[in-house]
């Protein structure tokens, strides 16, 4: 969801929140509709505890996914970096290979694999590349120490690459399942509700706005926290974005060709 989408709905919903409870004080009978304000009070109190609570336990576990997204991303990118590093100890042409493949999977990860992600689905491209890499390393043949060392290191380093690239695959579907976005939804309808059925034509219209539009403001933007934490990769401010694997694509082509496209489309051999 767009930051401006949100703004929006966090204005419709609050100004609809103010002119229900307004409609409703002005229906209310002296005194509102509860005989006992005591009671109505302490409903409320027990409602919005049980939904603050669990509203903020949901904040508190989508953020701790969003952050694995952010450092999963950041593992990849450097380790693609140590990588290309990793590939010049190799003899041509090996190295040339691997150094290609490696900036032809920076820019599939950067131009298909995050609108995949975006769309909940695989990113074939970057695939490609990870395979192609695979059988070019498969041929290599270390002679002497160094050569060796760089062999066990590349085989380090992939391992890093692959956790990372794993870990943001992991993060991209919804965290939240249905159920408990019914649940969320219903105890936020819950609190507004029981808010507005307190309408009280007795209290001054401002004061009974500003007490309706604040808790409304509250609920209606937990709630969308909880939606822009769920969907880490989505085109909005905030989101997670390529930003280390677009550094580490700076560093690592230095202008040689390579077999793809600016995309990471391979070449037609």
């Amino acid at each position: 969801m767009r930051t401006w989408i949100s703004a929006l709905v966090l204005v419709v919903v609050v100004a609809a929140a103010i002119a229900i409870k307004l409609i409703l004080r002005r229906r209310a009978p002296e005194g509102g509709w509860f005989t006992d304000s005591s009671h109505g009070e302490g409903t409320f109190g027990v409602l919005g505890t049980m939904f603050t609570v669990m509203l903020a336990f949901i904040i508190f576990v989508a953020l701790e996914s969003y952050q694995r997204a952010r450092e999963g991303s950041s593992v990849e990118a450097v380790a693609v970096t140590k990588l290309h590093s990793t590939a010049e100890l190799f003899p041509a042409p090996s190295s040339d290979r691997l150094h290609g493949g490696l900036v032809c999977y920076a820019r599939a990860v950067i131009d298909d694999g995050w609108r995949a992600m975006r769309n909940e689905r695989y990113s074939d491209r970057v695939q490609f590349w990870v395979d192609a890499m695979a059988r070019e390393f498969r041929i290599v043949h270390p002679q002497g120490v160094q050569e060796e060392a760089a062999y066990g290191q590349w085989l380090e380093q992939e391992a890093e690459r692959r956790d990372g690239r794993r870990e943001r695959i992991a993060e991209a579907p919804a965290f939240v399942p249905l159920p408990l976005w019914f649940v969320l939804t219903i105890g936020a309808g819950l609190t507004i509700g029981y808010m507005c059925i307190q309408a009280d034509r007795r209290e001054g219209v401002v004061i009974q706005s500003v007490r309706i539009g604040s808790v409304t403001t509250l609920v209606t933007a937990g709630l969308l926290v909880v939606a822009f934490l769920d969907h880490p990769y989505a085109d909005q401010s905030g989101s997670v974005e390529p930003t280390e694997m677009r550094r580490t694509l700076e560093l690592i082509d230095d202008g040689s060709p390579v077999p793809c496209d600016e995309g990471g489309i391979p070449r037609p051999t």
